[in-house]
Parts: C-alpha cells; sequence; structure tokens
C-alpha cells in the first residue's frame, strides 16, 4: 500500500476503501521532490477534514483549503483552513479565491456530486488558476461532464473501482 493510501487509512477518508482514488493521486505526486514544490491544495466538499488532513500530511510544504457549504464543517487547524462556500455560486467562489489566491497547485472537487455542479464549478475556476494546476473531480457518475470540459481543457477519466462513482476526471490546461 502506497504513502497516501496509508495516510487515508489513518484519517478514514473514502479515497481509499470506498473509493481508490489514492493510488492515482499518489502516482501523480509520488515524486518527493515534486510533492514539496506544492504549495497550495483546495478541496471543494471538505467534509469532516479527513482528505484533508491526508493531504496536509503528504505535501509536507502545503497549506490545504476546504471549501464547505456545511457550516458546522468550517474549521481551522495546522496548515489547514476551511471557508464557507458555495460551488454553485460563481460570488462565493470569487469570495474564496480573492482570500486563498488563485496559485493553487491541486484542486479536488468532491463537493455536490452534481453534474451541472462539476462542470460549472471546473469551467468557473480553472481559467483563473495557474498553467500547472491540477484539478481534479472526484465521484464522476454521469460522463457527459466529460464533454463541455474537455472543449475548453485536457481531460483524463480514470476508472478506479467498480463503483458506479468510482471515477476520476483530471484536468489540465492545454
Amino acid at each position: 500500500m502506497d504513502q497516501l493510501s496509508k495516510l487515508a487509512v489513518k484519517y478514514k477518508t473514502d479515497k481509499w476503501g470506498k473509493h481508490h482514488y489514492t493510488p492515482v493521486y499518489y502516482d501523480m505526486f509520488k515524486n518527493k521532490a515534486k510533492r514539496r514544490r506544492v504549495k497550495k491544495v483546495l478541496e471543494i466538499g471538505a467534509g469532516e477534514g479527513a482528505g484533508l488532513r491526508m493531504f496536509r500530511d503528504f505535501f509536507p510544504s502545503a497549506m490545504i483549503y476546504g471549501a464547505e457549504i456545511d457550516r458546522k464543517r468550517i474549521f481551522q487547524e495546522e496548515r489547514i483552513e476551511v471557508f464557507w462556500c458555495d460551488q454553485t455560486s460563481r460570488e462565493d467562489l470569487i469570495g474564496l479565491f480573492t482570500v486563498i489566491g488563485l496559485d493553487i497547485d491541486l484542486v479536488v472537487d468532491d463537493g455536490s456530486h452534481k453534474p451541472e455542479d462539476q462542470v460549472f464549478t471546473c469551467l468557473s475556476i480553472l481559467p483563473g488558476l495557474k498553467k500547472e494546476c491540477v484539478y481534479v473531480i472526484e465521484d464522476v457518475a454521469d460522463l457527459s461532464i466529460v464533454e463541455p470540459i474537455s472543449k475548453k481543457y485536457s481531460t483524463n477519466t480514470v476508472e478506479c473501482g467498480k463503483r458506479y462513482d468510482d471515477r476520476l476526471l483530471i484536468v489540465k490546461h492545454k
């Protein structure tokens, strides 16, 4: 089991077990020097913070941000800060990036899981993010989201297991 999957188990995130996403993230960032260059990670849909803690431990130099619609899940701890944000609101997204900046290295959309929200959020924020940013949409149940996103960006769909939604869409600037 890779280092990131072990952290997923430690923090009890569904990125390993229910889903099988951590080996994909690990393959993208297994190089330790590359991991140290990651300075900012944003997870949309922070939940209870398990994924945030996993990424904090995996990226030793990174500040980890969360965006969460449930006000009871807003918290702050070492190198983690969660902000209230509705991913379906352009104004909320603009407000979030006004605070955290646009120099994000990794964005993980684990928010509403609704196809229309996944497309809206990606197409709303990716244009302003730096060219090296990796944008990952988790829990892709509806492959129709690929077409509108792939018109503007490079996309790679990764099947991660047998569940209907055990799929990632990795999006990058062309």
